[in-house]
């Protein structure tokens, strides 16, 4: 069954939704990956395998601006994570209809707008129940549940946590030196622009001044006579 499962946005990673199990076999570094695996989705494929530590892995679907993502032990059959993901993604599309209505209704923009994680809390509740469902893969409900689904899962890329959250920090770094460069770049820009005010008013200054002083005694003597 799913030992953790989120519901977040894809844009950003904002959680609108987790829920975790009672046996607490999850440690708090997979807790943590788990969050920094939902901030890095806008460059991952919209399904994913991902590996995390030790006995476990991430399984995630992601559909119309929405992550739907649960850790299982690797045992767990790949394609019952994936028709449990899928009915997660039902049962919320039916949680959004009752939240901002129906009809030609843009769930995606709404989802956009929220800015408090845990919107959704108390959709907690339907994930719990649909969890019990999964928890033995054997059962006849979990079988019967895959055979509604029919979830193709062969051509689902597999990746490793690790060197997910790595290429989001070398990103994470390139983007830091590249604005570090943009302003090294423009302090550059303005420093030569104020040496070659300074050259200019070394080179021109003086005879600047004297000519000055030529029109304004020349305009004395006129103002004089």
């Amino acid at each position: 069954m799913a030992h953790v499962t989120y519901i977040a946005r894809s844009c950003d990673g904002l959680i609108l939704v987790e829920t975790w199990d009672d046996t607490n076999k999850v440690s708090g570094q997979i807790k943590t990956q788990a969050k920094k695996l939902l901030q890095r989705l806008h460059n991952m494929p919209p399904r994913c395998s991902v590996e995390g530590a030790g006995e476990f892995i991430f399984h995630y679907k992601m559909e119309d601006g929405v992550c739907y993502m649960a850790l299982f032990d690797k045992s767990y059959p790949k394609n019952l994570a994936f028709a449990f993901l899928e009915d997660i993604h039902k049962a919320f599309q039916e949680e959004l209809k009752r939240e901002f209505g129906t009809g030609s209704v843009d769930y995606r923009s709404h989802i956009e707008t929220i800015e408090k994680p845990y919107y959704f809390i108390k959709f907690d509740r339907q994930i719990t129940k649909k969890k019990a469902e999964y928890r033995d893969p054997s059962s006849t409900k979990a079988i019967g549940r895959l055979n509604e689904n029919l979830v193709e899962v062969s051509g689902i890329m597999r990746q490793n946590i690790e060197e997910i959250l790595h290429r989001g920090e070398n990103l994470e770094e390139v983007t830091a030196k590249a604005s570090k460069l943009k302003s090294e770049s423009k302090g550059f820009r303005d420093m030569t622009r104020m040496l070659s005010f300074q050259t200019m008013v070394q080179k021109y200054g003086v005879p600047i001044v004297i000519g000055l002083v030529v029109v304004l005694i020349i305009c004395f003597k006129l103002f004089k006579s």
